[in-house]
């Protein structure tokens, strides 16, 4: 059994509280997401998996793997490119095999809303029955924080809580969950990411699912999201 314990206050008095969460508590049949068909989408992916790809793929050499990722890195997440035309210090030779091979590309998104107080909600799709919401919240931390979900769906049950209400469908993947932070940049305009006053300066886990049973896909996310590119 997989376990995680955990501290909260004790609102009801002093002190903390110890709770220890069942990791394995969702079945990893009902919870494992179908592996990708056609193209590899680089979008989200850690630099070791961007690499990985690009060797599987054969769109160069081993021994270029490394720099070749970090042009493509940095395109993604450092500038927010979408087409690898775009890629510009990469060879018009070698864009070619990568828009063969590969996409870069982000989930549709099936719904937006905007609030009059600038709150905005996305509902993404990443795959037919598969949608979760993130939302942006302005004036939170240094200037407004966005809410991701980490799965479809929860298994919770928490009283207070919409989601719980609804059956856990699967865990959102690592690239599933940075493509909602990509959504929220683009729809912002806060693209590439050192922009001076940028909206989006937090993220937190409180849209669908518990993070906490998705917690290797939820590290992950993070180490894309917070890399200093």
């Amino acid at each position: 059994m997989r376990t995680l314990s955990i501290l909260i206050p004790n609102l009801a008095g002093h002190g903390l509280l110890g709770v220890t969460l069942d990791l394995s508590r969702a079945s990893a049949s009902a919870v494992t997401p179908q592996a990708p068909t056609g193209p590899i989408n680089l979008a989200g992916l850690t630099r070791e998996g961007i690499k990985a790809a690009l060797i599987a793929g054969e769109a160069c050499a081993p021994d270029k793997a490394k720099m070749r990722t970090a042009q493509i890195w940095r395109w993604i997440n450092h500038f927010g490119v979408t087409d690898f035309d775009r890629m510009t210090d990469v060879g018009k030779d070698v864009r070619a095999v990568l828009a063969d091979r590969f996409v870069v590309a982000r989930p549709e998104v099936t719904e937006r809303q905007v609030s009059r107080d600038g709150t905005r909600k996305w509902l993404l799709k990443f795959a037919p029955g598969v949608e979760a919401e993130a939302v942006f919240i302005p004036g939170v931390g240094r200037a407004g924080a966005l809410c991701v979900s980490s799965q479809v769906g929860c298994t919770l049950n928490c009283t207070f809580c919409h989601t719980g209400t609804q059956p856990l469908v699967r865990n959102l993947t690592a690239a599933e969950i940075v493509a909602q932070v990509q959504v929220a940049r683009d729809d912002l305009g806060e693209w590439p990411s050192p922009a001076e006053g940028r909206q989006l300066s937090n993220i937190v886990f409180m849209g669908m699912g518990e993070p906490l049973y998705n917690l290797d896909a939820v590290a992950q996310a993070m180490d894309v999201v917070s890399d200093g590119e």
